[in-house]
């Protein structure tokens, strides 16, 4: 099957990243069709349903470059790339040319179709029947000042999910600096089992309030510090974490190394975030892949994706 996923444009090589690595995650052969701003199109035989775990995604469309011969009502929305606005005239061109292939039978229905033609008006237009449609608004209630637990450190909810497609978690994740547990409410919601580690009590009580807020209850916290964290928890699956900095942590330099010799010996998949370019080669993880992350005008992330070999 011919997948376009029409991504987020606030970083789209990391949109792009997180399509790639959810796939790897899987274990799924796929091929790259073509890729373009915001679109990208891929070959696999994946269940397409996996792809409602993405963060910076909008939609995922079943390709369409022939006939669209359709069962049920539809509705056609045109989505001019770059612009906000769609464009009616073009959606009623294409709803028009389908009901000619259709033999004029198909009824359409603008507010619940069972069918919807997604096109994507670039240089050229990308036509595809929605099969994953992401609710950004989701993600935007579930921002830190909502939860019951606050900490304005904590990542967005679109990029704690997409840390946690990066490091390629299909079963269980575990974020040793948790925090409030932004990371691990994205994780838990996708239905993985979450572990968590934080030196500080109240960070531990709070993450684990917030988990039960949104009900997530297959999750193990802990308190403790980063250099025992084998005495925690050994052989998960991947681990997914946005390392402390400035005044919202207690590490030295000195425990980086530590802390991240620890990750290594306990997950053989990891993506990590740091506030500074790091060398993990140096305790054994091969880089995959690393993004910067424009946060503001004085803070970028860089976002590591690494495999123990």
């Amino acid at each position: 099957m011919k997948l376009i996923f029409y991504l987020s444009g606030e970083n789209v090589d990391l949109s792009r990243k997180e399509v790639i690595y959810l796939l790897k995650a899987f274990d799924k052969g796929y091929k790259i069709i073509e890729v373009k701003d915001q679109i990208l199109i891929i070959e696999t035989d994946i269940d397409f349903k996996v792809f409602k775990r993405l963060g910076l995604c909008h939609k995922v469309l079943e390709y369409m470059d022939k006939e669209i011969i359709l069962d049920g009502t539809f509705a056609v929305r045109v989505q001019n790339l770059g612009e906000k606005k769609g464009n009616k005239e073009l959606e009623k061109k294409i709803a028009d040319e389908i009901q000619k292939q259709n033999d004029f039978k198909l009824k359409t229905d603008l507010e619940n179709p069972q069918n919807e033609i997604y096109c994507l008006n670039s240089e050229k237009l990308y036509i595809g029947k929605t099969l994953v449609s992401i609710d950004r608004k989701d993600f935007e209630k579930r921002k830190p000042q909502f939860r019951p637990y606050f900490h304005p450190s904590s990542l967005h909810p679109k990029y704690a999910r997409a840390l946690i497609n990066l490091s390629q978690a299909k079963k269980e994740g575990l974020d040793p600096f948790c925090g409030t547990g932004g990371i691990l409410i994205e994780a838990g919601l996708i239905g993985l089992k979450v572990f968590g580690l934080d030196i500080e009590k109240k960070m531990v009580e709070g993450c684990k309030k917030n988990l039960d807020f949104y009900g997530i209850k297959n999750y193990s916290i802990k308190e403790g510090n980063i250099e025992d964290l084998d005495s925690y928890f050994e052989n998960i699956e991947s681990t997914a974490t946005d390392v402390p900095y400035g005044k919202s942590t207690k590490l030295n330099k000195d425990i980086y190394e530590k802390a991240f010799e620890k990750i290594y010996g306990t997950s053989k998949k990891a993506c990590i975030v740091l506030n500074k370019e790091y060398d993990f080669e140096k305790v054994g993880f091969k880089v995959l892949d690393m993004e910067k992350l424009r946060m503001h005008r004085t803070l970028t992330r860089f976002i590591y994706v690494l495999q123990r070999d």
